[in-house]
């Protein structure tokens, strides 16, 4: 039923719409997660939600009228896509553990500053001054944002901004990928990676090949046994796995049913609801500077994703007029 309303949502003002729809389910999944951040192990939290998104993903797969693949027809791009996803959801949450969800969502929310510089370093895509400018500025707002009168966690902010840079990578190894699997199974394979990789660990540390000790909250988090989870925690568990097969399956659709220069600003949303939960269950209350920084941080990513609409719109438009100039010349 889900699915069947999600897939007559087409062009942009559906792509947005089941894109900030997945974008709140997930700023429900940070609330649950940062509530467990003080007594479980992110690891076993990744792992239990990865079993019971994949089950339902599988079911989805089941009842679907068309066939839908289960592996990618890129499996080497889509593992190295996985791994990247999987190391920045997890340096996030260890983020969300120390410091206010507000600043955790706003810091990763530099990974357009890290697209644009890495799509000229490594893809050696043409980026003019003006987007380097507003990749400076953008970072400017950061600092901002992290000026001394906030709260400040060394090793947290650093959790944060790997989670930008390491999603940045992923959105790179995205553009190689293409658009030759269905939302599902990209869906499918990052969850599939995320539960593999994250109960790989687990055992590590489980024979003592691998120990993380520490009374920081991040990496307590991550070094932390697993425990049974009571009643409610189990259903909290069950949750987070439905909101991920949901939420993964409605950012893959997103970007497969239109252009996503035209539903990228959409994605900002996503700081409104960390700003919102973190008010309301944490009282946490971003200070002046924090809202000035988003709003700086937020400007320049506007402003690199509208110049790069323009760029796009520009080559469009050019492309058919030299079509027609070679057609004009052959036929003379």
């Amino acid at each position: 039923m889900v699915t069947r309303i999600l897939n007559h949502m087409t062009g942009a003002a559906g792509g947005a719409t089941v894109l900030v729809f997945g974008l709140f389910l997930f700023s429900i999944q940070d609330v649950i997660i940062k509530h467990f951040s003080s007594g479980y192990s992110v690891l076993q939290i990744v792992y239990t939600r990865g079993i019971f998104a994949m089950i339902l993903l599988l079911l989805l797969f089941y009842f679907m009228r068309e066939h839908i693949p289960l592996l990618s027809k890129r499996p080497l791009l889509m593992i190295c896509r996985g791994l990247f996803g999987f190391s920045s959801y997890t340096f996030y949450y260890l983020a969300v553990a120390a410091m206010p969800l507000a600043e955790v969502v706003t810091i990763t929310f530099t990974m357009p500053l890290f697209v644009t510089a890495m799509s000229a370093v490594i893809l050696r895509e043409k980026v003019g001054l003006r987007r380097w400018g507003a990749v400076v500025v953008g970072f400017a707002g950061v600092l901002i944002i992290l000026s001394p009168q906030g709260e400040f966690n060394p090793l947290a902010v650093g959790f944060a901004f790997a989670a930008a840079i390491t999603y940045a990578t992923q959105t790179i190894f995205t553009r190689y990928l293409g658009s030759h699997d269905h939302p599902l199974t990209i869906a499918f394979n990052a969850i599939f990676i995320f539960t593999c990789v994250s109960g790989m660990l687990s055992l590590l540390m489980h024979s003592g090949l691998l120990t993380v000790s520490s009374s920081h909250p991040s990496l307590a988090f991550f070094g932390r046994d697993w425990i049974m989870p009571g009643g409610f925690d189990f259903l909290l568990m069950l949750v987070i796995g439905i909101i991920a097969a949901v939420g993964f399956y409605c950012l893959s659709q997103a970007y497969c049913v239109s252009e996503a220069s035209a539903i990228a600003p959409f994605e900002f949303t996503y700081i409104l609801w960390a700003v919102f939960f973190g008010f309301v269950i944490w009282n946490e209350t971003p200070g002046p500077t924090t809202f000035i920084g988003i709003l700086i941080l937020v400007s320049s990513s506007l402003y690199i994703w509208y110049r790069e609409r323009s760029i796009g719109l520009e080559e469009t438009a050019v492309l058919p007029v030299q079509a027609s100039a070679i057609t004009q010349q052959d036929q003379s």
